[in-house]
C-alpha cells in the first residue's frame, strides 16, 4: 500500500553529485541486485542489468512512454550549505611493472592513454549533514532497500557520501511531485531542459523535456531568508 512518506539521510561524510540526487536513482541499483543479483561488470553509460526492477513507489502516467515515480528529487533546495573541489588520482606503481602481464611482449608501458592512463581528476562536492526527500510509496519494501544503501552520490568506493543511518516517517501530505504548488522533482513539458526522469537518469532513452524545480519553493524562500 501506498503512503505519503518523507525519508532522510544522515550524512557522515560529503556528496559528490548534482543538485537532485533523486532517491528512486539511488534505489534502483539495490532494488535491481535484490532482484536480479550483482551484477558481474560495471559499464559507463550503458544500463548494467538486462531488465529493470519495479521500485516501491507511486507510478505516474503510468502505461505512457513518459511515465515518472510518485519520489521527489533532493530537498530543500538548496540542500547542500556549502561546496569544495577535491581530487582523485590514478597511477601505476612503477615499481610492479615487473609484474605486469604484456602477452609475452616487450616494449614500453603507455601512460599518456589508454587502459593505464595517469589521472588527475576533480571531485566537486557538497556539504551537508542530511538530505530530504518525500514520496508515495511501500514503506516496508522501501525500507528494506535502504538498509543496504551504505553510501549516496558518486565516488563512494574513496568514501564520499557515506551514510550514517537513515529515517522514514511518515508525511502529513503527499509532496511527492509538488509542494504548495511547487515542483519538487523534475516533470515533462514540451519545452524544457533534457534531463532523466527515471533511472537510470543516464540512460538516453529515460531522458526528456522537463521542467525543473529551480524555482520552487526551497529556493525561493532560501534566496528570500538570504536577503
Amino acid at each position: 500500500m501506498f503512503e505519503p512518506l518523507h525519508i532522510i539521510a544522515h550524512l557522515r561524510t560529503n556528496v559528490v553529485c548534482d543538485r537532485w540526487l533523486p532517491l528512486d536513482g539511488i534505489l534502483y541499483y539495490q532494488a535491481c541486485c535484490a532482484e536480479f543479483g550483482m551484477p558481474e561488470a560495471l559499464g559507463p553509460g550503458m544500463d548494467i542489468f538486462a531488465n529493470s526492477a519495479q521500485l516501491p513507489f507511486a507510478i505516474v502516467n503510468g502505461g505512457q512512454p513518459i511515465w515518472y515515480y510518485a519520489c521527489s528529487w533532493a530537498y530543500p533546495q538548496p540542500w547542500w550549505i556549502a561546496e569544495g573541489c577535491s581530487h582523485w588520482n590514478k597511477r601505476i606503481d612503477t615499481e610492479f611493472l615487473l609484474y605486469l602481464d604484456r602477452g609475452g611482449k616487450r616494449g614500453r608501458l603507455l601512460i599518456e592513454g589508454g587502459r593505464y592512463k595517469i589521472k588527475y581528476m576533480p571531485a566537486y562536492y557538497r556539504v551537508t549533514s542530511s538530505v530530504e526527500w518525500f514520496c508515495l510509496g511501500e514503506r516496508a519494501r522501501i525500507q528494506s532497500l535502504l538498509a543496504c544503501v551504505t553510501h549516496v552520490g558518486k565516488h563512494t568506493a574513496m568514501g564520499w557520501g557515506r551514510v550514517a543511518g537513515w529515517e522514514i516517517k511518515p508525511s502529513i501530505q503527499d509532496w511527492s511531485i509538488r509542494q504548495d504548488g511547487f515542483l519538487m522533482r523534475g516533470v515533462p513539458t514540451d519545452a524544457g531542459i533534457l534531463y532523466g526522469i527515471r533511472p537510470p537518469y543516464y540512460m538516453r532513452s529515460n531522458q526528456f523535456p522537463v521542467e525543473l524545480p529551480i524555482d520552487g519553493k526551497a529556493d525561493k524562500d532560501f534566496f528570500d531568508n538570504s536577503l
